[in-house]
């Protein structure tokens, strides 16, 4: 039977209370995993329904939006592009832009 000397006491050695505290911190990391477990899971599409409604009014496509257009990556519309399928306008350093007439070609 443990009797503390002080109102403040809690345990009868220091041995005890590091046991406690261990035990406290490992029901705290099992409960934060379970809680993360429990959270159900939220998917966003990566496109949106906008994007593809804005990319059929856009006279001239940037390779992201072909890219979107077609469903593949931005490098497949690169070696498209570089290939000679796809014609493309460099205007900048990192603005490639594609004509509307250029893809209803390729499919013609």
């Amino acid at each position: 039977m443990f009797e503390a000397q002080k109102v403040s006491t809690l345990y009868c050695s220091h041995k005890c209370n590091s046991k406690h505290y261990k035990l406290k911190k490992k029901l705290e990391r099992k409960e934060a995993a379970e809680a993360v477990l429990i959270q159900p899971q939220t998917f966003k599409p990566k496109v949106k329904a906008v994007d593809r409604a804005t990319i059929k009014d856009k006279e001239f496509l940037t390779v992201r939006d072909v890219s979107i257009l077609f469903g593949c990556s931005r490098p497949t519309v690169y070696k498209l592009i570089k290939l000679g399928k796809l014609r493309a306008k460099n205007i900048g350093l990192k603005q490639t832009y594609i004509r509307r007439s250029d893809i209803d070609k390729l499919f013609q």
